[in-house]
């Protein structure tokens, strides 16, 4: 017995050191739903290792816990599902009571961009909340009303994220948006989606809820939302076609002119210090949004240039900032929140535009498998680069065939500071000549930080 209570404590303290990291991506948060699943996980473990304390009944532990986790979470469904009622029941109260003017923003790519863009075009005038960061889930929403959002909210910018089919009506009628606006159609999340078809379908599904007065705001840019209109609303608005358009665009590294027109017709000069293409498009579609929501809260023309020469990349989306290490300057162009080969192929152009030395260091785009936009579109435009670092993973593989296929060269890395020491190695001391940094991926803290 002595003897079996050292063994005990032994596996306790393995069991404790196992789950104790240092250096967390992200922080475990101890949220109602956290410890609502411990419990029947630790009663069940407990149960095992008591019934037989044995070397036996901890390996067992420790190699059933994935599905221990996940027979919890089977037995814990309904009363999620429940809860999870009774907050969009909430939810829909408040907005009822309060009744700001819903905004949802949706998307394959660039919703999270074009939500952080109208939110600053809007807030110093009116009361304008958003959904934070990727709070773009029914509870995250629900979230965001219950305990940010007062009873003097003018504007409310709802961030839609979708995964299967029937997310994006979910939130729908949850929020009851006012106007909605899709940026993309794009292969994302096709581990779920499966096609295309699906992905388009899931994101009509909001143009679908919006009620007879709403408005929808279409990027006509991506060929599977041009032309489409929805009918049994007020207007659909086209960003980026014929109808609303960028024109006579000037770029550099610093500032980004155009004039939006339609048809003929030149509405509004814009100065920009946000960089790459997917921005002109981006501020279009917000101009749209702008038109859409005018005879509600209007914006003039001044007031929407003044806004959006102010606006800067966020953080991660081609962001820039520098370091000096030895005597060298390396600008790091930060593209690492959401990859998709239409971004990637922007992040490039805006790469070639810098003078100096340019590296490109990425992953590879989760979720995409599409080996002909790798060959046609996205392999043009590493000529002229003076170094390509990929990061390894499973991830990289069609481009790494890619590159093989194109004879290009490449450097393979097992991680972002393995590349980051061979960059600082290789171009030590360059003196007056910036090295460029390209940080293309998706999800840099399951791909990079490892």
């Amino acid at each position: 017995p002595y003897m079996l209570k050292n063994y005990n404590l032994i596996y306790l303290i393995i069991l404790i050191f196992s789950l104790i990291k240092r250096n967390y991506i992200i922080k475990l948060k101890l949220t109602k739903r956290v410890f609502r699943l411990l419990v029947p996980i630790i009663a069940m473990c407990g149960l095992i290792i008591l019934y037989n304390p044995s070397i036996v009944s901890f390996l067992i532990v420790i190699y059933t816990l994935p599905f221990i986790v996940s027979l919890c979470n089977i037995i814990l469904y309904p009363l999620e599902t429940y809860i999870k009622f009774l907050y969009k029941q909430k939810t829909r109260k408040k907005l009822s009571k309060i009744k700001p003017y819903v905004i949802c923003v949706t998307g394959s790519f660039g919703k999270t961009s074009v939500k952080e863009m109208l939110y600053n075009i809007y807030k110093d005038k009116y009361i304008t909340l958003k959904t934070p960061s990727s709070y773009n889930t029914p509870m995250g929403i629900s979230k965001t009303v219950l305990n940010e959002m007062n009873i003097l909210t003018d504007i409310f910018i709802v961030e839609a994220g979708a995964t299967k089919p029937g997310d994006i009506e979910e939130i729908c009628k949850m929020v009851y948006p006012d106007v909605g606006v899709i940026t993309s159609i794009g292969p994302q999340h096709l581990n779920t989606f499966k096609t295309i078809s699906n992905i388009l379908k899931t994101k009509l599904e909001l143009s679908k809820n919006l009620p007879p007065h709403g408005k929808l705001v279409l990027n006509y840019k991506n060929q599977y939302l041009n032309g489409l209109v929805n009918l049994n609303i007020k207007q659909t608005l086209a960003a980026n076609s014929p109808k609303l358009h960028a024109k006579n665009i000037i770029q550099n590294d610093i500032y980004t002119e155009f004039d939006i027109y339609s048809h003929n017709k030149c509405l509004i000069h814009i100065k920009t210090r946000l960089l790459g293409n997917q921005f002109i498009e981006n501020i279009v579609i917000c101009y749209a949004v702008k038109l859409a929501i005018d005879e509600s809260y209007y914006l003039s023309n001044e007031e929407f240039k003044e806004k959006v020469l102010n606006l800067t990349n966020p953080v991660h989306r081609l962001s820039s900032y520098e370091i000096e290490k030895n005597n060298t300057i390396y600008r790091f162009l930060d593209d690492s929140y959401n990859s998709n080969i239409t971004g990637f192929v922007e992040a490039l152009k805006v790469l070639k535009k810098f003078n100096g030395i340019k590296i490109l260091l990425t992953p590879g785009i989760v979720d995409s498998k599409d080996k002909i936009s790798y060959k046609e579109t996205l392999i043009p435009n590493f000529v002229e680069l003076d170094e390509i670092i990929l990061v390894n993973n499973l991830e990289i593989k069609p481009l790494k065939i890619a590159l093989k296929e194109n004879n290009i060269k490449f450097k393979l890395v097992n991680s972002l500071n393995e590349g980051l020491n061979y960059i600082y190695l290789k171009y030590n001391d360059y003196g007056m000549e910036v090295i460029n940094i390209l940080l293309e991926n998706d999800l840099p803290d399951n791909y990079l930080m490892r």
